[in-house]
C-alpha cells in the first residue's frame, strides 16, 4: 500500500496576472478525461477562458462562485458544483477559500458522469 497527499503543498502554484491558485492534477490522458484538485485562496480566481473541452468543477470545501459569459456570480459551496459543455466561457474565484475537484473531457454527460442528472435550480 502507498498513502498519497494532494494537500495544497504538493500542488503546482499557478500565478499569473488573471490567475491565482494550487492544482493537483489528478488523472491525465485517460481516454482523454483529467482530473484535478484545486485549492483557491482568499480572492484567488480563474479568470474568463473557453472551456476546451466539457468541465465539471465540483466544489469540495469552502465557498466561492462561478459564473459564465453573462457574468452574473452565483455563490456555490461544498456539495455544489458548475458543469460548463466545451466552447463556454467562465470563470471562478473565492472570496475566502474553496478546494474544487474538477473533471474535464470529451463528452461528459449525464451517461458517462451520473452526478449531472441532479441539476439544480435555486442556489
Amino acid at each position: 500500500m502507498k498513502i498519497i497527499s494532494f494537500e495544497k503543498e504538493y500542488g503546482a502554484f499557478i500565478d499569473t496576472k488573471t490567475t491565482k491558485f494550487t492544482s493537483n492534477r489528478i488523472l491525465m490522458d485517460a481516454n482523454e478525461i483529467r482530473m484535478g484538485y484545486m485549492y483557491l485562496g482568499n480572492d484567488d480566481k480563474i479568470p474568463f477562458h473557453e472551456a476546451l473541452a466539457d468541465q465539471l468543477f465540483m466544489i469540495v470545501s469552502g465557498e466561492g462562485w462561478v459564473c459564465d459569459e453573462d457574468e452574473n456570480r452565483i455563490s456555490l459551496s461544498s456539495g455544489k458544483a458548475a458543469f460548463w459543455k466545451k466552447g463556454e466561457f467562465h470563470a471562478a474565484g473565492t472570496d475566502s477559500q474553496m478546494s474544487a475537484l474538477v473533471i474535464e473531457g470529451k463528452n461528459l454527460n449525464s451517461q458517462n458522469v451520473p452526478v449531472l442528472k441532479n441539476v439544480i435550480t435555486s442556489y
